[in-house]
Order: C-alpha cells, then sequence, then structure tokens
C-alpha cells in the first residue's frame, strides 16, 4: 500500500460519520457545508502529517485536495443556497463547488501554518532534543 492509499484510508476512516451524517440529508445549507468541508480538512491535513510529514508540502496538499474533492461529490448532492431559487441550484452546483474547493485550498495553507506555529507540527528542519 503506497502512502497515499494509507492516508485515503485513514481519513475515510476517520470522516465517514460526517459523511454518513450529511449523506443522509437531502439538502445541506451552504454554511453547513462550509463547517463540514473545514472538519475534514483538519481531519485530512492532520492525518497526512501524521502519516507523511516527510512528503513535500506541495504533494501532501495535493494528496488533501484530491481527497476533499472526492468526500464534496460523494456527500453533498444539492446544496442549498439561500437567495437562489431550488431549480437553478443543481445548475450552479459545479461552480459552488470550485468557489468552495478555492476556499479549500487556502483553508490548507492556513491550517498548516497555524499548525506549525502553535507547535502541533514541528517546523521543518527542527529537531526535538
Amino acid at each position: 500500500m503506497t502512502i497515499k492509499e494509507q492516508i485515503l484510508s485513514q481519513a475515510e476512516k476517520n470522516n465517514q460519520h460526517l459523511k454518513e451524517l450529511a449523506q443522509n440529508l437531502k439538502k445541506v445549507a451552504l454554511s453547513e457545508a462550509w463547517k463540514i468541508l473545514q472538519l475534514v480538512t483538519a481531519s485530512v491535513v492532520t492525518t497526512i502529517e501524521e502519516i507523511a510529514s516527510d512528503l513535500a508540502g506541495p504533494t501532501k496538499k495535493a494528496i488533501a485536495i484530491d481527497y476533499i474533492d472526492k468526500f464534496y461529490d460523494v456527500t453533498f448532492k444539492i446544496i442549498d443556497i439561500p437567495v437562489v431559487p431550488s431549480l437553478i441550484e443543481p445548475i450552479i452546483h459545479k461552480y459552488v463547488k470550485i468557489i468552495m474547493m478555492i476556499m479549500v485550498s487556502s483553508s490548507i495553507d492556513a491550517m498548516v501554518t497555524i499548525f506549525r506555529e502553535t507547535g502541533i507540527f514541528i517546523k521543518k528542519g527542527v529537531k526535538d532534543g
């Protein structure tokens, strides 16, 4: 099993409960979808760091984006946007996803920076002891 497969398998185990909850809903509010994506993003980022901290940053980010993108497709069939009529929501769904994934990408960068600065992740090049 490759490192990427290990990461994706562990991320799937960690996020199974969220996926099941969201899939049981016919519609998910945009704000709730964002909250769920943030939880999944934090979980995936920490999982990657635990399993493969020696991978390059862009590689880790690509793995995270890949998992979250697939999670989104499986979990969120329809996202309810308050100001958009229900008939139009399915049409703009792909655009909502693009915007959400751009925000997820930025969130990954922010989380990694915060986790490093607060000591959750050890900064590269720094050894304990």
